[in-house]
Protein backbone atom coordinates (compact mmCIF):
# COMPACT_ATOMS: atom_id res chain seq x y z
CA UNK A 1 0.00 0.00 0.00
CA UNK A 2 1.40 3.36 -0.93
CA UNK A 3 2.15 5.93 1.78
CA UNK A 4 -0.50 8.42 0.62
CA UNK A 5 -3.29 5.84 0.70
CA UNK A 6 -2.12 4.59 4.09
CA UNK A 7 -2.20 8.11 5.57
CA UNK A 8 -5.68 8.74 4.13
CA UNK A 9 -6.99 5.57 5.77
CA UNK A 10 -5.35 6.34 9.09
CA UNK A 11 -6.76 9.90 9.07
CA UNK A 12 -10.20 8.40 8.38
CA UNK A 13 -9.83 6.34 11.56
CA UNK A 14 -8.77 3.00 10.10
CA UNK A 15 -6.03 1.02 11.76
CA UNK A 16 -3.50 -0.50 9.39
CA UNK A 17 -2.40 -3.91 10.60
CA UNK A 18 -1.13 -7.24 9.37
CA UNK A 19 -2.85 -10.60 9.45
CA UNK A 20 -0.98 -11.78 12.54
CA UNK A 21 -2.07 -8.79 14.60
CA UNK A 22 -5.61 -8.87 13.20
CA UNK A 23 -6.00 -12.57 14.04
CA UNK A 24 -4.18 -12.24 17.35
CA UNK A 25 -1.50 -14.77 16.44
CA UNK A 26 1.49 -15.33 18.64
CA UNK A 27 4.92 -15.11 16.98
CA UNK A 28 5.08 -18.91 17.09
CA UNK A 29 1.70 -19.28 15.38
CA UNK A 30 2.71 -16.74 12.74
CA UNK A 31 5.92 -18.69 12.08
CA UNK A 32 3.92 -21.88 11.52
CA UNK A 33 1.52 -20.09 9.17
CA UNK A 34 4.47 -18.70 7.21
CA UNK A 35 6.05 -22.17 6.95
CA UNK A 36 2.83 -23.71 5.66
CA UNK A 37 2.40 -20.97 3.07
CA UNK A 38 6.04 -21.25 1.96
CA UNK A 39 5.73 -25.03 1.63
CA UNK A 40 2.50 -24.78 -0.37
CA UNK A 41 3.99 -22.17 -2.72
CA UNK A 42 7.05 -24.35 -3.28
CA UNK A 43 4.87 -27.41 -3.97
CA UNK A 44 2.95 -25.47 -6.60
CA UNK A 45 6.14 -24.04 -8.11
CA UNK A 46 7.83 -27.44 -8.37
CA UNK A 47 4.65 -29.13 -9.59
CA UNK A 48 4.25 -26.65 -12.42
CA UNK A 49 7.96 -26.67 -13.30
CA UNK A 50 7.79 -30.47 -13.51
CA UNK A 51 4.59 -30.38 -15.61
CA UNK A 52 2.81 -32.59 -13.08
CA UNK A 53 -0.96 -32.28 -12.76
CA UNK A 54 -2.64 -32.17 -9.39
CA UNK A 55 -4.05 -35.61 -10.18
CA UNK A 56 -0.58 -37.02 -10.85
CA UNK A 57 0.72 -35.46 -7.66
CA UNK A 58 -2.21 -36.92 -5.73
CA UNK A 59 -1.34 -40.39 -7.02
CA UNK A 60 2.31 -39.90 -5.96
CA UNK A 61 1.35 -39.06 -2.38
CA UNK A 62 -1.62 -41.41 -2.04
CA UNK A 63 -4.50 -38.97 -1.92
CA UNK A 64 -7.13 -37.50 -4.24
CA UNK A 65 -6.81 -34.50 -6.53
CA UNK A 66 -9.25 -32.58 -4.34
CA UNK A 67 -6.92 -33.12 -1.37
CA UNK A 68 -4.01 -31.64 -3.31
CA UNK A 69 -6.13 -28.67 -4.38
CA UNK A 70 -7.26 -28.08 -0.79
CA UNK A 71 -3.67 -28.31 0.48
CA UNK A 72 -2.45 -25.76 -2.07
CA UNK A 73 -5.37 -23.36 -1.77
CA UNK A 74 -5.59 -23.51 2.01
CA UNK A 75 -2.25 -24.53 3.55
CA UNK A 76 -3.78 -24.16 7.03
CA UNK A 77 -5.84 -27.27 6.28
CA UNK A 78 -2.70 -29.35 5.79
CA UNK A 79 -0.30 -30.63 8.39
CA UNK A 80 3.34 -29.65 8.20
CA UNK A 81 4.10 -33.37 7.82
CA UNK A 82 1.89 -33.72 4.74
CA UNK A 83 3.38 -30.61 3.15
CA UNK A 84 6.92 -31.89 3.72
CA UNK A 85 5.97 -35.38 2.51
CA UNK A 86 4.63 -33.81 -0.68
CA UNK A 87 7.77 -31.75 -1.21
CA UNK A 88 9.90 -34.86 -0.77
CA UNK A 89 7.69 -36.79 -3.23
CA UNK A 90 8.38 -34.03 -5.75
CA UNK A 91 12.11 -34.51 -5.27
CA UNK A 92 12.75 -31.45 -3.14
CA UNK A 93 15.89 -31.84 -1.07
CA UNK A 94 15.81 -31.58 2.74
CA UNK A 95 18.24 -28.67 2.41
CA UNK A 96 15.75 -26.78 0.17
CA UNK A 97 12.91 -27.59 2.57
CA UNK A 98 14.98 -26.21 5.45
CA UNK A 99 15.55 -23.02 3.46
CA UNK A 100 11.78 -22.54 3.23
CA UNK A 101 11.52 -22.40 7.02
Amino acid sequence: MDTKKRKQLEVAGYKITDSAEWLGLTPQEQAIVNMRVNFAREIERVRKASNITQQELAEKIGTRQSGVARMLNNPASATIDSLIKTLLALGTSPKRIAALI
